[in-house]
């Protein structure tokens, strides 16, 4: 390469960072407030918030908190609507959702739509939603706790791989999928499995309104369609987002109303160039691709596995 071409990316090299740091410096560009995007409608702000896929964990949960909060405090938002498209996910992670829902819910109308599946976890999510709107083919339910623990011991064994594990405490190795669990193990965590069960059954005792005798019927882990939920009780009534919306303006006391999504802040140089430049939308999937083959671990989740292991 000749003295020009090397100057010439030296230049564009400089622009680049030029760009990217008058884009920190402007306010609002990358640390400021969820930018909103109208979905439908005009009026007075009723907001958006997605669940989809499994509940998110890290920074994806982090996000999805902070446009919780954000609906919460910005007073010119008179309601929300939640849209469930989740199997569930990790019992910490689900639990730290709804506890933020349930503050947004407790301040301003909030109303959950389910699409295809909106089960296990994604189903506790929607129970701090003041009312559920389901479709009638929509898979629900399966309110239950699950852990899938690999053990791996006998495949490293045929690989010639032999692993010494040195403790102190005769538990210390439970779950670490190098072993079978031994009964006493087993039960400990048959415990930790416990326990979750029955904080799922009062948060659908109490979102729903319902025994908990008879929560514990239907809660054997299986699913029911939208239709079996409405019967049942463990939603209100069959519907679409739509729907779930303008329930959810009826409540706060909205003739009109503008459904409106929040959409991350980009930096002025992602917004001259793109995020695909800088391979920001791929580094999600690969994260999450990591983090299924990081190997066993015990991890209890609310989660229907018909909806896929992760």
């Amino acid at each position: 390469m000749n003295r020009k071409r090397w100057l010439a990316l030296l230049l564009f090299l400089l622009v680049l960072v030029g760009l990217a740091l008058l884009g920190r410096a402007l306010p609002g560009r990358e640390k400021g407030p969820w930018r909103e995007a109208t979905v439908f409608g005009a009026g007075e702000k009723v907001v958006l918030l997605e669940l989809k896929g499994s509940i998110p964990t890290g920074k994806a949960l982090e996000d999805l908190l902070a446009q919780i909060r954000q609906a919460r405090e910005d007073g010119s938002v008179r309601a929300a609507v939640l849209f469930v498209e989740s199997p569930g996910g990790g019992v910490t992670e689900t639990e730290a959702l709804y506890r933020a829902l349930k503050a947004l819910s407790s301040e301003k109308p909030l109303v959950a739509a389910f699409g295809s599946v909106a089960a296990s976890g994604g189903y506790y999510a929607a129970l701090a939603a003041r009312e559920i709107f389901t479709p009638p083919t929509a898979v629900t339910g399966s309110i239950g706790v699950i852990s899938v623990m690999p053990e791996v011991g006998g495949l490293l064994e045929k690989l010639g791989v032999r692993v010494e594990v040195l403790k102190e405490g005769a538990l210390k190795d439970m779950a670490s999928g190098l072993k079978p669990l031994s009964p006493e193990e087993r039960a400990v965590l048959q415990g930790f499995l416990k326990e979750a069960y029955e904080l799922f059954l009062s948060r659908v005792a109490e979102g729903r309104g319902l025994p908990l005798g008879e929560v514990r019927r239907l809660a054997d882990g299986r699913i029911y369609t939208g239709k079996q939920a409405v019967a049942l009780g463990l939603a209100d009534r069959e519907g679409y987002l739509e729907d779930a919306a303008r329930r959810a303006a009826e409540l706060a006391g909205l003739e009109g109303f503008r459904l409106v999504r929040y959409e991350k802040p980009r930096g002025l140089l992602e917004g001259l160039l793109g995020e695909e430049v800088f391979g920001l939308q791929a580094k999600g999937e690969v994260e999450a691709l990591l983090e299924a083959l990081r190997g066993p671990g015990l991890r209890l989740e609310y989660r229907y596995l018909g909806g896929g292991l992760w």
